[in-house]
């Protein structure tokens, strides 16, 4: 063998071993998604720290919200969830003609009859397991009820009563997507329950003279209606829209003579803009592991989050307290679902927020400095809002959140920013305090609002706490020495 022969080969070895070492120092670095610097070893380290996490339940005055009449509101009842206990969610509504005063197609009452009355609904999305039978009933509101267009009404509260039983029905929430074939109504995407024939009756005997003649005065006949799961079967919830929806409406089939011929018609009575509603949506956590976890003050190896009303839990990093300072290339706090076979039915919610808790203020906020407001959503993809779908080591499908905190953790270590205990939390809506220089964490401080998810209800996850044995809860960091 020849020096240059030799030298070849060694040099050839030596590529190798330099590949090779290169890619065992970066391996890490796939938490960052190729966009952390590379570790050498010398000049960038990196370091993971151990974070506290405590499971917490809402408090129903922090957690109930006004549902708008815009957004959708569910209906049903889950009472198989292993980890979250039974929910179960009504709708109350007025359905009404859209204008006043209100007759049907001009025609005497004596020459009306009833063909059938339908409580028609416009579905649009279910959650949970549809294959499991579902009983709903709807119900005329008690007159003595005040409920108004003009006012709102907590999500956890019931607030209404009800006792004039119209009309069950037992279907599956898959069939929801199915088309229908009805009198003058052929489409999909509808639950439709048939109401007694004596409420018909009584509508068609409303004339001009009192409940029609004003909107004010139909709601002293018909107060409106209660639509409620059996709390006691079903296993999913189902949503739907009620304004602007021309699927959402009360279907009166009737007959009529008139000018000597028989005719048959349907006229539908809408959700107006003058229209009362209200959502009810009851979670039972008793007996639950979420009711166990969040009844100890002990740290929690399992973290259980749901959708609005929900709950929370509450994250505390020590370590950071005693870190020197350094220059910080890139910080992420990592959330990993823990898979269970339930998660294939209970699906997690769209996203999950991590914001802190400032004590001076007695009022959460928007990590500084690194969370970028964004009306189109943008900015709560960039912070990591949505996670990321992957496989757990045994190939189980989960999901994983980063979310980006290396300007926090940086003005912590170097300008003495206050470090804040940490929440995560999945809600469909967050609102709380901004500073006006986000980016800076200077000015005033104002309230932004951010959407999470996209329905009520809708969405639950259990992820691993800081101290779970293979997929814990932690702040990785990636940094040079000063």
């Amino acid at each position: 063998m020849t020096i240059r022969q030799f030298r070849f080969i060694l040099f050839s070895f030596s590529l190798l071993l330099l590949i090779t070492s290169c890619k065992k120092l970066n391996e890490a670095t796939d938490l960052g998604d190729d966009i952390l610097p590379g570790i050498d070893g010398v000049n960038t380290f990196d370091t993971t720290l151990t974070v506290e996490a405590y499971n917490s339940i809402f408090d129903p005055l922090k957690d109930s919200v006004y549902i708008g009449a815009g957004s959708d509101h569910i209906l049903g009842s889950v009472t198989n969830d292993p980890f979250f206990g039974n929910t179960d969610a009504s709708i109350f509504l007025q359905l009404k003609p859209e204008v006043f005063p209100w007759t049907f197609n001009g025609v005497k009452k004596d020459s009306l009859y009833i063909d059938s009355v339908v409580m028609v609904l416009g579905w649009t999305g279910n959650w949970g397991d549809t294959t499991v039978l579902q009983r709903v009933s709807v119900y005329e509101m008690d007159q003595l009820n005040v409920f108004r267009a003009d006012s709102f009404y907590l999500v956890r509260n019931r607030s209404f009563i009800y006792s004039n039983l119209l009309g069950t029905k037992d279907f599956y929430p898959f069939e929801l997507n199915d088309s229908l074939k009805s009198f003058q109504d052929t489409t999909a995407g509808q639950l439709r329950i048939r109401l007694d024939n004596s409420f018909g009756r009584r509508l068609l005997d409303y004339d001009s003279t009192n409940a029609y003649k004003t909107d004010s005065a139909f709601s002293t006949y018909v107060k409106g209606f209660a639509i409620v799961p059996d709390a006691s079967q079903g296993d999913a919830l189902m949503s739907f829209a009620l304004y602007n929806n021309p699927k959402t409406k009360l279907a009166i089939y009737y007959r009529f003579t008139k000018g000597g011929q028989d005719d048959t018609t349907v006229n539908y009575f809408g959700f107006t803009a003058n229209s009362a509603h209200h959502n009810y949506i009851n979670r039972n956590f008793s007996g639950s592991p979420l009711a166990a976890a969040s009844a100890s003050p002990s740290e929690d190896p399992l973290i259980y989050l749901i959708n609005t009303p929900g709950s929370y839990a509450t994250v505390k990093i020590p370590g950071l307290r005693n870190m020197s300072n350094r220059i910080i290339n890139r910080a992420e706090f990592i959330v990993e679902q823990v898979y269970d076979i339930s998660d294939n039915i209970f699906t997690p919610p769209d996203g999950i927020l991590l914001d802190v808790y400032d004590s001076s203020l007695s009022d959460y906020k928007y990590v500084p400095y690194d969370f970028i407001p964004d009306n189109s959503g943008a900015g709560l993809a960039a912070f990591g809002v949505y996670g990321r779908n992957t496989t757990d080591g045994s190939g189980n499908p989960i999901r994983v959140w980063k979310f980006p905190i290396t300007r926090y953790i940086q003005n912590i270590l170097t300008n003495k920013e206050p470090l804040h205990d940490f929440r995560l939390v999945s809600s469909v809506a967050i609102t709380e305090r901004l500073r006006a220089g986000y980016s800076s964490n200077t000015g005033d401080y104002t309230y932004f609002q951010s959407l999470i998810n996209s329905k009520y209800a809708f969405g639950r996850v259990r992820v691993g706490g800081g101290n779970h044995p293979t997929q814990r809860m932690r702040l990785r960091i990636v940094y040079t020495k000063i």
